[in-house]
């Protein structure tokens, strides 16, 4: 790999670093205030599982789609079509990641909600 084409892995490798962040931490926020308001005990067992099992299907699915996508690459006869592959798979990819990091976050959030919710009943 050229020094152009690391410096632009590089730069991708970043931004979708970022985007994760960034939605890793939003997600983390809905799922603590979604937390924090939610009742204790199996009610509010029942918002989690609602809310994360739902995130956590796509992003299986989207990592299944990028996986499949994958495949493919060493059946293409051309580099040109074998790097167009890649860019299918890394995009794939990306959605996959992004949706794992929302799907963390909120239950990141949630946890450290009920934590907060439940520390204030016992004040």
């Amino acid at each position: 790999m050229g020094k152009e084409s690391w410096a632009k892995y590089g730069m991708e490798k970043g931004k979708g670093t970022a985007m994760k962040s960034e939605a890793f931490m939003e997600a983390k926020e809905e799922g603590f205030a979604a937390a924090i308001s939610a009742p204790p005990g199996p009610a509010g067992d029942q918002i989690l599982k609602n809310a994360v099992d739902g995130i956590w299907s796509e992003a299986r699915k989207l990592t299944e789609e990028a996986r499949k996508i994958s495949l493919t690459v060493n059946n293409q006869k051309l580099k040109e079509e074998r790097e167009a592959v890649l860019d299918l798979t890394r995009i794939a990819a990306r959605k996959a990641g992004l949706q794992a990091a929302i799907a963390a976050g909120w239950e990141q959030g949630w946890k450290e909600g009920v934590l907060k919710r439940d520390s204030g009943k016992s004040d």
